[in-house]
């Protein structure tokens, strides 16, 4: 990246530094060309009124154009061409190099031409023009003129030059100077990198925006820490559901190899190996559904769990786990109660699996003639879905770690048809609907489970 910018910044240097070198090569050259066409009008102008003067002074035996050459003589740049009304050449300068022919016919403008000369290695470039000296006797003479511009060209192209090595030499100081600017401007870069290359996955709590950076990079090391929480909380959700499953899976297994062990170790009668075989299927259940509970919530964290949400009626769905759990409420003679009736939006079987998990719960820790009571309710923006128990209650102290997977308030939650995922998985299939859900409970007061789903 510091070349990357070193070679952009030089690019754009050399750029800036021919661009203002050629405007002003261009503008110097323009300037020195109007400074020679205005000296050669000018030099004309003047050797017309100087031969209309020496031709009124002298006579016919005391030619004007002879001291007019004198005068013009004294001029290293300009050569003149006298040339008689009858068309013959009547006096030159001794530096007139230019053929008769190549100069333009005498116009009433003044215009001129270039006209470069070659000998050897030795070149001279010309302006070249004609005009007409009509003198007092009416006489019209025609007089070419030219003049020699090859200094001013030197001059251009010595500016030139050197204006080539100048640049030359201001592109690779200016490199330079970048290579050493880009470096400098990003060293906070190289020490942010150095310092995310020395986090490991055993250091995952090390922050950098807790050092200075400069503002730019104060967003990004706010950022990237926030990225290293979500790792850090996510790897630390990883191993404790790792520790739980392991420890979740050991004990069904060990109890079906230990019934296992002892029916195998001698002869059984039919009824013990009927009580061994009923340990083994029962113990069979709890691990598969401990395993499907971890499947579903895999596929809720991994987002690829697809709702597929319907309108339902809260009293259908309601009536529906009464008819399923009565059986069960019964021989503990609890009541099981419904109130509301409200039309909402969600995904049958999920909804279902969530009331369903939250009503047994209600059931297993409620004592005999309990009550339990559904109900549904809805304002604006949020449909409202309760299950409410008399029973036993959570202490507050337990309240915040409820929706944990795998985490039990006491022995009695233990139990065989407890995976210790009910709660998990009621809060993933609310957030699941972009809902949430919301414990009120004392000990020995019941508990109030409230499901909140946003209305469509």
């Amino acid at each position: 990246m510091t070349l990357r910018l070193t070679l952009y910044f030089s690019v754009t240097m050399a750029i800036v530094l021919y661009c203002v070198s050629g405007m002003l090569y261009s503008t110097m050259r323009t300037q020195l060309n109007q400074k020679d066409e205005q000296e050669l009008k000018s030099s004309l102008q003047f050797q017309g009124k100087i031969a209309s003067i020496i031709s009124q002074r002298r006579g016919i035996e005391e030619p004007w154009q002879t001291e007019l050459l004198e005068f013009v003589a004294l001029q290293e740049r300009l050569s003149l061409r006298i040339i008689s009304p009858d068309g013959r050449v009547y006096s030159q300068t001794k530096n007139m190099r230019i053929p008769r022919s190549d100069f333009l016919e005498p116009t009433k403008a003044f215009s001129y031409s270039s006209w470069r000369y070659h000998a050897g290695g030795h070149t001279e470039k010309y302006l070249i023009t004609s005009t007409l000296f009509k003198l007092n006797d009416n006489q019209k003479w025609v007089v070419q003129a030219a003049l020699n511009v090859s200094k001013n060209n030197k001059i251009i192209e010595s500016y030139y030059h050197t204006m080539q090595v100048f640049a030359a030499i201001a592109i690779a100081a200016f490199a330079a100077i970048g290579y050493c600017l880009a470096r400098r401007g990003l060293s906070p870069l190289r020490k942010i990198s150095s310092a995310i290359a020395r986090i490991h996955a055993e250091d995952l709590h090390r922050r950098i925006s807790t050092q200075r950076w400069p503002n730019e990079l104060n967003e990004l090391a706010t950022s990237f820490d926030q990225m290293m929480t979500r790792l850090e909380a996510s790897f630390q959700q990883l191993n404790r559901f790792s520790s739980d499953i392991a420890h979740e899976l050991r004990a069904p297994i060990n109890n079906l190899i230990s019934v296992a062990s002892v029916t195998q170790s001698k002869d059984r009668s039919r009824a013990e190996y009927q009580d061994a075989l009923a340990e083994i299927v029962e113990e069979g259940e709890r691990l598969s559904r401990t395993i499907s509970s971890m499947l579903f919530l895999a596929r809720a964290d991994n987002r690829r769990e697809i709702l597929s949400k319907e309108t339902l009626r809260s009293q259908h769905e309601f009536e529906k786990l009464i008819d399923f759990y009565d059986v069960l409420a019964e021989e503990k003679n609890i009541s099981l109660k419904s109130t509301g009736d409200i039309i909402l939006r969600a995904d049958p079987h999920l909804l279902q699996r969530a009331l369903s998990n939250l009503l047994s719960n209600a059931i297993r820790h409620t004592g005999l003639n309990g009550q339990i009571i559904l109900s549904a309710h809805s304002d604006e923006h949020f449909t409202y879905l309760s299950v409410k128990d008399n029973g036993e209650g959570i202490a507050a102290g337990h309240l915040p770690y409820i929706f944990d997977r795998f985490y039990r308030i006491d022995v009695a939650r233990t139990e065989a048809e407890n995976t210790g995922l009910g709660l998990s998985i009621v809060k993933t299939i609310t957030e699941l609907h972009h809902g949430k859900v919301l414990v009120e409970s004392a000990t020995a007061a019941g508990c109030l489970f409230t499901i909140v789903l946003p209305r469509d």
